[in-house]
């Protein structure tokens, strides 16, 4: 008798029993990894909002509020964006947080961003202002100011 040389039935199922759970795998990490994609892409995309707000607010030339919450839209890559802008004070009286949370109106796509804008302090009529022409040891530059001379530094005249 003739032994047939070949795969049995059996060996053939296992086979593509275990083909089929590692193609399981394969698409389901696929399937991730294109999610994980899109969900990065909310998130940059986001992220982009909150800093086109953030930028917004810090070039108006108008103080920020004390305190208070805005919100309105935006249009980015074809897509709506609701932002809210929230203004709290700090501890420093010249320094305000304000924070800035943006979601996709069509998904869950949200960011949060946190910028500070202080404002310059009210300057005193201090008598030593550096700028004050009437004192002129102080030069409003520090490179400007001059050194006294060093006399360690000075050359002898030779003997006549």
């Amino acid at each position: 008798m003739k032994r047939v040389s070949g795969f049995t039935l059996l060996e053939v199922l296992v086979a593509l029993a275990v083909l089929a759970i590692a193609m399981g795998a394969i698409i389901r990490a696929a399937t991730q990894s294109i999610a994980t994609t899109a969900d990065l892409r909310e998130q940059t995309l986001a992220g982009w909002v909150a800093l086109n707000t953030v930028n917004r607010w810090l070039l108006d030339a108008k103080p920020w509020p004390e305190e208070g919450t805005r919100s309105g839209d935006s249009e980015l890559a074809g897509r709506n964006w609701r932002w809210e802008a929230r203004f709290t004070k700090t501890a420093d009286p010249d320094l305000r947080r304000l924070d800035i949370t943006v979601r996709a109106t069509s998904g869950a796509a949200s960011t949060h961003l946190i910028a500070f804008r202080g404002t310059l302090p009210v300057e005193s009529d201090n008598p030593a202002d550096p700028a004050d022409p009437a004192n002129p040891d102080e030069a409003q530059d520090p490179r400007q100011r001059q050194k006294p001379p060093n006399p360690a530094n000075r050359k002898q005249a030779a003997p006549p």
